[in-house]
């Protein structure tokens, strides 16, 4: 009767206690983590465009972020009209199994889950990972080191671990305790980003040379000068030709663009928890992707000029500044500051507000440039816990995952099992993260290629990342289906959002599905994907270890559909019942 009881009752036993603003501040939290704040540097590292060719004036990755924005806001907006019309937890879990088919709303979801558990591990070391390798040890005199005696690589996945362990306790709590903590820990960098603009704002030749020269010892014309000598020469210009222009440096940027947009629809999982779901998702969405998109748009644009054209030089006609040199030097891979002996301490937004903080008499508040970046990157961690422990809920309350992770505590009003589950996946992203099993690290020191590609420092997170966008293709495909099945026409008539009719909706999920086929093959095929399919040998002795992202994704993808069928036989379910329907609230 226990089993029975989970399908005959008519509620979840979720509540509809989250608010507008909170739907909107889950949304920008999820989203707006670690990347963005060093995304315009990195890619200008990775593809070092000479500053005369951007067009319009215009950085490679500003424009990756506009266009990248517009991509994001097709997908939103076909995501709303869906989530508008099935507001149910577990969002696109929901919409893919009524109207694609059960066994692709299940893959589509169990992928979904691991991105985003493991991305939960992933975060928690990466707090402690700001403050030891970026905003403390240099550049701001803090330093956040670990304990002596305890390697750097163990000590952070042991703080991950902690972090892991209270917020999954938190999260135990429901979504009223969760919901209080992502508020504080939104507004708090939040408020501070505009004090992060200002001291950018604030960035010329002046103060930055007298900040570098207070914090780091060295002078702008150091970075160029060892960007551009007849050496390194070589290598920066062999890898701008490599990149094909601004077209070339576009493209590449593109990926980084979607990893930061990643999130742009996280209320959609705890839709079953918003009030007046179906009027409040679209409005809510919509103005957090709008958001978003101005935040890294202007960020980007003004991180870049604050550096473009200090110490400038001209190389073979091509003119470069710090921005491109000291970018390159940071994360181009060919050459490193410590090779050339300058200080460790990469380019970030941060990092380039404190200089300009020193240069103004302000850097005896550089504390807070720390604050506003560790808190941006944990504030993910809350949204991270409600949509991954929702979606376990959903794919239980259908019966195609164990009956128990639907269990409702009463008193909280929270999935407590499913939170459970998610904190115990996260201890893959600890691993990923923490560096522990990348070659010759503590815990790997068989320096086992393969593993590392999957699990080792930052290598899931591009997998996870593929994970998220084949989700929300399949998302998408639900509202270009929708209108053309006769046998989904009640959730078409009873949709309150539709938008231009039948051809209206149709061309909504023709642009949000091709928009999101266009980042699947992003991640998979060009060079620098963690697939990078265009780049395989396939006759190659290493092949394995080359496509081990993919076989990765192979078997995790089999083990689900697995799992799924397993369940789906043992309770010798009606499965065309349960699926014909959209879930009671």
């Amino acid at each position: 009767m226990a089993e029975e009881k989970l399908f005959v009752r008519k509620a979840t036993g979720l509540v509809r206690e989250i608010g507008a603003i909170t739907a909107i501040i889950i949304v920008m939290a999820n989203t707006i983590g670690l990347g963005w704040q060093k995304r315009v540097f990195q890619y200008t590292g990775l593809a070092p465009l000479p500053e005369n060719q951007y067009w319009a004036g215009i950085p490679p990755m500003t424009m990756a972020f506009i266009v990248g924005g517009i991509s994001v806001l097709l997908s939103v907006l076909a995501v709303s009209v869906l989530a508008a019309a099935m507001p149910r937890s577990g969002g696109g879990y929901v919409v893919i199994s009524r109207i694609i088919g059960p066994v692709w709303g299940f893959l589509a979801a169990w992928l979904e889950f691991l991105s985003i558990a493991w991305s939960f591990g992933i975060i928690a070391v990466a707090v402690f990972e700001g403050l030891y390798f970026i905003m403390g040890p240099v550049a701001f005199g803090l330093n956040f080191g670990p304990p002596a005696g305890i390697p750097p690589d163990e000590f952070l996945f042991l703080v991950g671990i902690l972090l892991v362990v209270i917020f999954t306790v938190i999260g135990v709590f429901g979504i009223k305790l969760t919901g209080l903590l992502l508020q504080a820990m939104f507004w708090i960098p939040a408020v501070l980003t505009f004090y992060v603009f200002g001291l950018l704002s604030q960035a010329n030749n002046t103060t930055i040379l007298s900040g570098m020269q207070n914090v780091l010892g060295v002078t702008p014309g150091n970075y160029v000068a060892a960007a551009t000598n007849a050496t390194l020469a070589n290598n920066l210009q062999s890898q701008v030709a490599g990149i094909g222009g601004y077209a070339g440096a576009f493209t590449t940027c593109l990926i980084g663009a979607y990893f930061a947009y990643i999130g742009y629809a996280a209320s959609t999982f705890v839709a079953g928890e918003i009030k007046e779901a179906n009027k409040a998702l679209p409005k809510t969405l919509a103005i957090a992707s709008l958001l978003i998109i101005a935040l890294y748009v202007s960020i980007s644009l003004v991180g870049a000029y604050a550096l473009k054209g200090i110490g400038q030089v001209t190389v073979g006609n091509n003119t470069y500044s710090l921005l491109t040199a000291w970018s390159y030097l940071s994360y181009g891979g060919k050459v490193t500051l410590a090779s050339v002996g300058l200080p460790t301490v990469k380019l970030w937004t941060t990092t380039v507000a404190g200089l300009a903080g020193s240069g103004i008499n302000l850097g005896s508040a550089n504390v807070l440039l720390v604050v506003f970046g560790v808190f941006w990157v944990a504030n993910d961690i809350p949204p991270f816990i409600l949509t991954a422990s929702r979606i376990l809920f959903a794919m239980s309350f259908d019966r195609v995952l164990p009956a128990p992770l639907a269990n409702v505590n009463d008193r909280f009003h929270s999935p407590i099992n499913a939170v459970i589950i998610v904190g115990i996946v996260a201890l893959l992203g600890c691993f990923s993260e923490s560096a522990v099993l990348d070659p010759g690290g503590t815990f790997n020191p068989g320096k086992n290629a393969a593993i590392a590609a999957i699990l080792g420092s930052g290598g899931g997170v591009q997998i996870t990342d593929f994970y998220d966008s084949f989700f929300f293709t399949l998302f998408t495909l639900s509202l270009l289906i929708l209108p053309l099945r006769a046998s989904k026409r009640q959730i078409f008539d009873t949709a309150p959002y539709k938008p231009g009719g039948k051809w209206g909706m149709l061309i909504l999920g023709l642009a949000g599905f091709g928009a999101n086929l266009f980042v699947d093959y992003e991640f998979v095929w060009p060079q620098g994907s963690d697939f990078a399919l265009s780049q395989v040998n396939w006759a190659s002795s290493t092949l394995l270890s080359d496509i081990s992202a993919v076989i990765f994704t192979i078997v995790v993808a089999i083990l689900g559909i697995v799992v799924y069928y397993v369940h789906r036989m043992r309770r010798g379910i009606n499965y065309s019942t349960i699926f014909a329907q959209i879930p009671p609230e």
